[in-house]
């Protein structure tokens, strides 16, 4: 049996930073909370729960004079509001790469265009984006652009979450352009994204078995399972290193790869565990 672990693979930039800035609050300061979970990995939100960063389900849950983390995929406005109305204090962790995103969807509707976001409607990031200007919509396929067709205006700015899928993205505003007489595109797929999503292609098309490892909340690691099963009929979706490893005996070869807040020492177990077979 050969194994394959992808060479992009471990946190992305915006994880490794979010964590990493967590760690630092929760040395730094004494009441420490977070809304919500920092990245989508059960594992690594233990681990900051550990290091003394409590979590809140609410903002109404937070006490007076604590200190509040925020996540790595970002909050609408109204949130930001309402904690400095609390008079509580702010670390933000919100992936740089997302806070751009939040930038452009301003910039798009300052300069008049109606905005129309590519992703997850239920996902954080990108209600994190809506929640940042005032009269947006957000479409997840090309499907849903008949059902919002009159709601569209002529001039259209389009944007997408920063995991979304070139292919999905692409068909979307295809037909979107369609329906306006200006349409604007900025591609805001993380570069992560990208080269997880074009490894995966590789490593569906040559390895007998693919395992994609990630948490079933991380919209990355759905994406990648989906377009490895696309390929590739062997592939499994892996939310952590305990497997049972004979199930995998049959096939000659396995490639891994992790979600961006998949921890690499996980990606790592799994294969070292293979390869004793």
């Amino acid at each position: 049996m050969k194994i394959y672990l992808a060479k992009n693979c471990g946190f992305c930039f915006g994880v490794k930073r979010a964590i990493k800035i967590a760690e630092e609050a929760a040395v730094k300061y004494k009441n420490v909370y977070i809304k919500g979970e920092l990245v989508h990995n059960e594992g690594v939100c233990q681990d900051i729960e550990k290091s003394g960063v409590r979590r809140a389900d609410s903002l109404e849950k937070l006490p007076a004079h604590s200190n509040v983390i925020i996540k790595a995929h970002g909050e609408p406005l109204k949130t930001y509001k309402t904690l400095c109305a609390m008079d509580l204090n702010i670390v933000d962790a919100t992936c740089p790469m997302v806070k751009d995103i939040h930038k452009k969807a301003q910039e798009l509707e300052k300069k008049g265009y109606q905005v129309v976001i590519i992703g997850d409607r239920n996902h954080e990031e990108t209600k994190g984006i809506l929640g940042n200007i005032k009269n947006g919509i957000i479409l997840e396929n090309k499907a849903e652009v008949d059902k919002f067709k009159g709601n569209l205006k002529n001039k259209i700015g389009v944007l997408c979450q920063s995991t979304q899928t070139l292919e999905n993205v692409t068909a979307l505003v295809h037909k979107l352009a369609k329906h306006a007489e200006e349409l604007l595109f900025i591609n805001t797929i993380c570069n992560p994204t990208r080269l997880r999503q074009k490894e995966i292609e590789e490593l569906s098309s040559t390895c007998a078995a693919v395992l994609v490892v990630g948490s079933k909340k991380s919209a990355n690691t759905k994406r990648l399972y989906e377009a490895a099963k696309k390929i590739n009929k062997n592939s499994f979706w892996i939310i952590s290193e305990k497997i049972n490893e004979n199930s995998f005996r049959k096939f000659k070869s396995i490639g891994i790869i992790g979600g961006a807040s998949t921890p690499v020492e996980v990606l790592k177990t799994i294969a070292g565990r293979l390869n004793d077979l």
